[in-house]
């Protein structure tokens, strides 16, 4: 006993200097995610630091640059690669499509502190971009928390979104009305953790969000290649230790947001009936805000159903842009009594 108690101080210093060499470890990942993409989808595409006022986006630009911007906003664990089909089929159809990393991932800024990471902040950034662009207005596309930051502009900056096509997370009032709190809470404050949510992610991150990235979406969504690029985006600077940012940073109230739900510009959700994380029934229960023209639900899709089928959620974006134009064209045509 005498003997296993002296071995204590040892033990503890072994594991301290093994978490220290996981903390400066790894981080300097090499892999061109461009040039892959570019070969993925044939099309050339143009990559770029853009100043956006408090830091600097990695941002993926295609299509002609007189076409209307279309910003699309990756969710958790992607970045700006996760839409490069959807950027391919945008361009083609002459709009000017904007794929940023979201701040705390893949090649943007990195703040360290957790309260940089709110949803205005996520927001502002996407402001700013539009504001180096010279863009009053532009069409937003999002995904996971993505869409939890686009959802707040709908209703807070209404004025600069000029359409809007949701994935995955519900309406606000929706998600309100029914719940989705406790799937995640227990996560929220792991994440809060000091040092542990780190050294794990260091240690064992990149394994699990492959795994998760496998086991939750349908078999053959993401080839092995894709998946090396995912990973190299989460070792770059250490990316996992501020990619959890949205999860840790104070939550904010949505304000402007009328008692109807209803939104000023045309908004299309869509919703993959097999999403283990996101609750169908807040999905149905959106009806109620969107009207039931604006709600689709696929039955057969999941949560990464931008890779489960690519050009299928492509068409929809198209398909929803095409009618609001021929909505607008339709009412220039009637001439009031």
């Amino acid at each position: 006993m005498w003997n296993l108690l002296k071995a204590i101080p040892l033990f503890l210093f072994l594991i301290a200097m093994f978490a220290v060499i996981l903390w400066f470890s790894g981080g300097t990942s090499s892999i061109d995610e461009i040039s892959i993409a570019e070969k993925q989808i044939g099309m050339e595409l143009d990559s770029q630091r853009v100043d956006v006022g408090e830091l600097a986006l990695h941002v993926v630009f295609a299509g002609p640059e007189e076409g209307e911007p279309v910003i699309f906003m990756h969710g958790f664990p992607e970045f700006w690669f996760a839409w490069r089909h959807q950027m391919k089929m945008l361009a083609e159809a002459g709009y000017r499509v904007a794929a940023p990393d979201l701040r705390g991932y893949n090649r943007s800024d990195k703040p360290k502190d957790w309260n940089a990471y709110t949803r205005r902040a996520y927001a502002n950034d996407i402001l700013g971009l539009m504001d180096n662009q010279g863009w009053s207005q532009a069409h937003i596309v999002a995904h996971d928390i993505g869409a939890g930051v686009a959802w707040p502009m709908i209703f807070e900056d209404a004025d600069r979104v000029k359409t809007a096509v949701i994935f995955s997370v519900a309406h606000p009032l929706a998600f309100a009305a029914v719940g989705n709190e406790s799937q995640i809470s227990w996560y929220r404050d792991f994440l809060k953790l000091p040092i542990l949510p780190e050294l794990l992610a260091r240690t064992y991150g990149p394994t699990m969000m492959t795994n998760m990235l496998r086991d939750t979406s349908r078999g053959g969504s993401f080839s092995e290649q894709d998946l090396d690029v995912y990973r190299a985006a989460w070792d770059r600077d250490h990316a996992m230790d501020t990619m959890y940012g949205a999860y840790r940073a104070p939550v904010e109230p949505i304000i402007n947001i009328p008692e109807d739900g209803r939104t000023s510009m045309p908004v299309l959700f869509l919703f993959g009936a097999k999403d283990p994380f996101l609750s169908l029934a807040s999905a149905e229960k959106s009806v109620d805000f969107l009207g039931e023209e604006n709600v689709k639900i696929f039955p057969e899709l999941g949560h990464w159903m931008l890779a489960e089928e690519p050009e299928q959620m492509a068409g929809e974006i198209l398909a929803h842009f095409e009618q609001i134009q021929q909505n607008s064209v339709e009412r220039s045509l009637v001439t009031p009594e």
